[in-house]
């Protein structure tokens, strides 16, 4: 495990539990995902857990679990998001739907120094943006959940 920061998003914990990495196969992963959590090394912010909150299910259960996951949005944090919406207003609106945590996920990462790990793919275009591609812009290092999982040089 390294010492490096992640910024997990809605994405990451609901695809990873839901479709990639389910727990009853890979139960090992999530043990180790707990302990980078309690290590304080993922954090997630607030409006991810109300994303999650929509819903009734594992994901949802698991990271209420979580009791340190979850970080309010500090001033930082905010002023973070609002610099980023300034440039990339469009990330909130994909699809007719607002994604509201993106912004604040990429936020906490740039705050905390540390890495966004989503299951968003870039769509290649700032005018349709999603996470992968504002954090390109940005400067922000972004990984998917297996890409996270090999830069701990975790194997099962």
């Amino acid at each position: 495990m390294t010492d490096q920061f992640y910024s997990f998003d809605t994405s990451a914990i609901l695809n990873g539990r839901r479709d990639l990495f389910r727990p009853k196969v890979f139960q090992t992963l999530w043990v180790q995902i707990e302990g980078a959590i309690e290590a304080g090394q993922i954090r997630s912010v607030d409006e991810v857990q109300r994303e999650l909150n929509r819903r009734d299910d594992d994901a949802k259960r698991w990271a209420d679990a979580q009791g340190d996951l979850f970080v309010p949005l500090e001033t930082p944090i905010q002023q973070s998001a609002a610099q980023i919406l300034t440039v990339h207003g469009r990330l909130v609106r994909q699809g007719g739907r607002r994604s509201g945590a993106d912004p604040f996920v990429i936020a906490l990462a740039m705050v905390r120094n540390g890495t966004v790990v989503t299951e968003e793919t870039a769509t290649g275009s700032l005018d349709k943006p999603r996470i992968p591609d504002v954090c390109g812009d940005l400067g922000v290092p972004c990984l998917n959940l297996m890409e996270y999982i090999e830069a701990q040089g975790w194997t099962f």
